[in-house]
């Protein structure tokens, strides 16, 4: 069994997701950031940044508890332990790495630095914002370059790459003004991965 740590965030939505995709057992825990769940001492105990989210694996390797954070670090996890999503070809999981690390330096940071300065900074800077909404559309404009032809982010199959970026199109895009309208191979494939039956029991995590 795995206990989940999470928030309906684009971080949390892609463990979410992954989880569902696997099928693997786990009991999902909701973090109240507002009320500093995240930063009291057990919690701190999963993941020292205090952020979410986490999941503790009660059946690791060798039956030992297995701790983890960072939304990319636990997608692997689950990837070798279920063995679905991460092809076995080196070449291919170089390119996974690849965007997914880029989607991880690179665009989630320009979200959340949108986010912050657009929405929680007590002082107002449009230049600053105005420098994040230019970053989140550079990001934005290479996945759409890169998705142009392709049915996936790497490959021909689906892979833990379209999990880590599903929820950066589905979920980061609706702050800025007509979302990802200029982004069509972008917008195509949110779409077609959005119907997928695990994307959505994902995605309505922690909603209700």
């Amino acid at each position: 069994m795995i206990d989940l740590y999470s928030v309906p965030t684009t971080n949390g939505q892609r463990v979410h997701v992954m989880l569902e995709e696997t099928g693997l057992s786990y009991t999902p825990h909701f973090v109240d950031l507002h009320g500093g769940k995240h930063l009291e001492a057990d919690f701190i105990a999963k993941n020292p940044f205090g952020r979410v989210p986490a999941i503790v694996d009660r059946d690791g390797p060798k039956g030992a508890d297995v701790t983890l954070f960072e939304g990319h670090a636990i997608l692997y996890y689950l990837a070798e332990k279920s063995g679905q999503f991460y092809p076995d070809d080196l070449a291919v999981r170089a390119e996974i790495h690849t965007w997914m690390s880029a989607i991880s330096a690179n665009i989630g940071p320009a979200f959340s630095a949108l986010f912050w300065f657009g929405k929680i900074a007590p002082e107002h800077s449009q230049m600053t914002i105005d420098r994040y909404i230019a970053e989140a559309h550079r990001g934005l404009r290479a996945l759409d370059t890169h998705l142009d032809g392709r049915d996936y982010m790497v490959g021909d199959s689906y892979t833990i790459a379209d999990i880590h970026a599903y929820p950066v199109a589905a979920t980061s895009t609706a702050s800025l003004d007509g979302g990802i309208d200029d982004y069509p191979s972008l917008k195509r494939w949110r779409d077609s991965i959005a119907e997928r039956d695990a994307v959505k029991r994902g995605m309505a995590l922690f909603t209700d």
